[in-house]
């Protein structure tokens, strides 16, 4: 596996060069010895069940699509319905962008590419890599089995087509993955600024505002179209709409596919030349930005080093100006989370998704959900924002971790002030989403809101329980500038989201009998015996904690400082 320096031309000849080769292969070489050797640990063995799980679950979700669509494009053109195929192409674009970039956790594994730029690697090598590991993510899969479903569809209908079909559609699957690679490389960057992130929660606030106001002159017409629109008006646009679209990628594959049935080989031809030329720009945009971070630009927000006697005092903050290692771990990790993009991304999305499953719900998609269980439902989506906080508490320390096995302060002290955080944070989430509910469905009834208040109760520390202990058996290291799924992550994820639909399951189980004869008031007592037992288990855990650690020093250490 001998890779030369960077001395001789003949060596930087691109991501073709025998150079090249040889980098790829010792690559390969490399991440399959860490595969191999990471089965030898229980924690390899789960992540290895996790991940063909999740392969497997993703495959049998897209199972389902991907015969409908093969059966109308099958319908679309042999019953010569070009619109049937531009639907499923636009389809196809709109979720395979959706899973990759606003779904991070489908966008597949991501390692730290920035830490191959310290060997002779030339730049276009390191985007070919980068592309390698976007084709094998969940999405990228998913997209590529509808692509193939479409063109199947297609090649039964007319089997001279298959050539053309064949070709219209890689192009347009190698498009999306670009596109997908390049949204979520942007950002990325966006997201590592605070100047940015305010701007974008702004606008994002100002757009939930504005479809609140819509939302009356949307859905409450009597059948009647809104603002005074005339059906001829709508028709000219939407024939407006039919040909501006033509000159998107979906349009554009649609044409090449079709044209060449008509006898327009030509059109055909350009339809494929323009989307030819698509897959370039997207390939363009992610480029540029690839090309930032190969020349060393570092997305974190540490400032620039400053001159010596023009470095300002450090600030506290009062609230939190107070001694002691509590005070300490909780103002740290504060600043994380308000200085990492991903982490208030994710923290923002419970509120934002109950406010619109309550305006859904206000336009009777869900009028079946009696409007009593709003707030326990509610609540239940306050625990998904902080499941990377408190299933694994530890894994923005990154290197910082040996700190801890440095510092006087006992372990059990550092997990308690995180926990401390996690219980502000879930009551800032808890009191949004209760406020939405009362000013979206009104008050609930008083049984209600008791038993949901002793359930929360008992989810609290039985979530900060067993985020305790994955946190110490399963960590993994956490990004807080990049949006994407961390390597080790995935069964602790998992793991995660079983232990909390296993809560919400027991609160379900306590509290349906109870109503169902009209007694809500009965299942309190239940709840608040559960929140009794898991606040003894969580102060047995947090006691344990300080030997837990002991035991798991060096490969606590390791799961944490180790890149991706």
């Amino acid at each position: 596996m001998a890779v030369t320096g960077r001395e001789g031309g003949a060596n930087r000849q691109g991501f073709a060069s025998q150079l090249a080769r040889q980098q790829y292969s010792a690559l390969a070489w490399a991440r399959l010895r860490i595969f191999a050797h990471s089965l030898r640990s229980r924690r390899g063995g789960l992540d290895l069940s996790a991940g063909i799980m999740s392969y497997v679950m993703g495959l049998g979700i897209a199972l389902g699509p991907s015969i409908a669509l093969g059966i109308g494009a099958w319908f679309g053109v042999s019953r010569h319905h070009p619109l049937g195929l531009i639907a499923e192409l636009w389809v196809v674009l709109g979720i395979w962008q959706f899973l990759s970039a606003l779904a991070p956790a489908l966008a597949g594994p991501s390692p730290e590419m920035n830490n191959l730029l310290r060997y002779p690697i030339s730049f276009g090598s390191w985007v070919l890599l980068y592309l390698v590991y976007g084709l094998i993510s969940p999405s990228s899969i998913i997209g590529a089995l509808w692509c193939v479903a479409i063109w199947i569809g297609v090649g039964v209908a007319q089997a001279n087509l298959l050539g053309w079909a064949a070709l219209a559609l890689a192009i347009f699957a190698m498009f999306n993955l670009l596109l997908s690679r390049a949204i979520l490389a942007w950002v990325e960057r966006w997201m590592a600024q605070r100047r940015t992130r305010e701007i974008l929660t702004a606008v994002f606030l100002f757009f939930a505002l504005a479809v609140q106001v819509l939302n009356p002159a949307l859905y409450q017409q009597n059948g009647k179209l809104p603002f005074g629109l005339k059906q001829s008006t709508i028709s000219h646009v939407a024939d407006k709409v039919k040909w501006v679209q033509g000159v998107f990628p979906p349009g554009l594959a649609s044409a090449s596919i079709l044209r060449p049935a008509q006898g327009q080989t030509a059109a055909g031809a350009g339809a494929l030349g323009a989307l030819l030329l698509w897959m370039l720009g997207a390939g363009a945009v992610l480029t540029v930005r690839l090309h930032a971070e190969s020349r060393g630009e570092s997305l974190s927000e540490a400032p620039r080093a400053m001159a010596a006697g023009r470095r300002p005092a450090p600030r506290r903050w009062r609230a939190l100006d107070f001694s002691g290692p509590l005070a300490a771990v909780f103002e740290k990790d504060l600043r994380y989370v308000l200085r990492s993009g991903p982490l208030l991304y994710a923290l923002g999305t419970p509120p934002v998704m109950v406010f619109f499953f309550s305006m859904m719900y206000r336009q009777g998609l869900y009028s079946s959900v009696p409007r009593g269980d709003a707030l326990p439902l509610g609540l239940a989506w306050a625990f998904l924002g902080l499941t990377r906080l408190v299933y694994n508490n530890l894994g923005m320390e990154g290197a910082g971790i040996q700190f801890y096995f440095l510092s006087p302060a006992p372990a059990r002290t550092v997990v308690l002030g995180k926990n401390m955080l996690h219980l502000a944070l879930f009551a800032l989430e808890a009191a949004a989403i209760c406020g939405m509910i009362v000013f979206r469905f009104g008050a609930p009834r008083g049984g209600i809101a008791v038993a949901t208040i002793a359930w929360v109760l008992f989810a609290v520390p039985a979530n900060f329980a067993a985020g305790n202990a994955l946190s110490i058996s399963m960590p993994y290291r956490t990004s807080l500038t990049r949006m994407k799924g961390e390597a080790g992550s995935l069964s602790n994820t998992l793991l995660s989201m079983f232990i909390q639909l296993s809560l919400l399951g027991i609160g379900a189980a306590v509290f349906i009998p109870f109503a169902a004869f009209g007694r809500e008031w009965m299942a309190t007592p239940v709840l608040l015996a559960l929140a009794a037992v898991s606040i003894f288990v969580y102060w047995r855990i947090l006691g344990n904690v300080d030997r837990m650690v002991e035991n798991r020093r060096e490969s606590l250490t390791l799961e944490v400082m180790k890149g991706r």
